[in-house]
């Protein structure tokens, strides 16, 4: 039996994976506009601004990889590491938006 043809859960637990990531940086980011707003004013909506998008930018590219491995779509775009990229841009967000508020404190 090939190693393709295993109808394992691989693929549901991959795009899970994704959306938890996804959710994680969008949580992190309001998390951190809350508790920074007092401090950076509307400077602080910058995480958010860059992390809500990406996130749900995330959760449906991962949506779309899931039925494109399953069959269901045929979606012929390669991956590109795109949504490695996406995580990396809204964690440095996340991160200067941090480090601006400490070294405004």
């Amino acid at each position: 039996m090939n190693l393709r043809d295993d109808p394992g859960i691989g693929n549901e637990r991959t795009v899970l994976a994704w959306q938890r990531t996804a959710l994680a940086l969008v949580a992190g980011s309001a998390i951190l506009t809350r508790l920074t707003v007092d401090i950076l004013g509307w400077f602080a909506l910058l995480s958010v601004g860059v992390a809500a998008p990406l996130g749900l930018w995330l959760m449906w590219e991962g949506r779309g990889r899931y039925l494109r491995d399953a069959g269901q779509s045929r979606r012929l775009q390669g991956r590109g590491g795109r949504a490695p990229l996406a995580v990396a841009i809204a964690t440095i967000a996340i991160g200067a938006t941090e480090l601006v508020a400490l070294l405004a404190r």
